[in-house]
């Protein structure tokens, strides 16, 4: 029964060669392990470094350019900005902030500033 049961166990052996089953049982499981990881990287959200600001339409008011301050009116006609149209005016009621569309040939900017005719970023 012995010299039966080890023919049986070396003839299994030629078969199934017991080394490269179990490293494909291994490759199968790392490929796995990486396409899993490759859809969790896929899905994760993307984080702007840029901050950015909201306005809620209801708190931007639309205005005449004329309706402007005057210290915003000085800067806009400065050398900075000199060639510049204005095209729109908007004052942010919350934040007191003047946001002004200015055009200069095909270019078009969104400019904000303070009551004092700063810049805002």
């Amino acid at each position: 029964m012995i010299v039966f049961w080890h023919r049986i166990v070396v003839l299994e052996a030629k078969y199934v060669q017991p080394k490269q089953f179990i490293m494909k049982k291994v490759m199968l499981f790392v490929s796995a392990l990486v396409v899993g990881v490759g859809f969790v990287n896929a899905t994760a959200p993307i984080v702007s470094s840029s901050p950015v600001v909201t306005v809620q339409q209801d708190d931007k008011e639309k205005i005449k350019p004329e309706e402007l301050p005057e210290a915003v009116k000085t800067t806009l006609n400065g050398d900075e900005y000199k060639g510049w149209l204005v095209q729109t005016a908007y004052r942010i009621k919350s934040k007191d902030i003047y946001e002004v569309e200015v055009k200069k040939g095909a270019e078009t900017k969104t400019i904000r500033f303070d009551k004092d005719g700063k810049v805002v970023v």
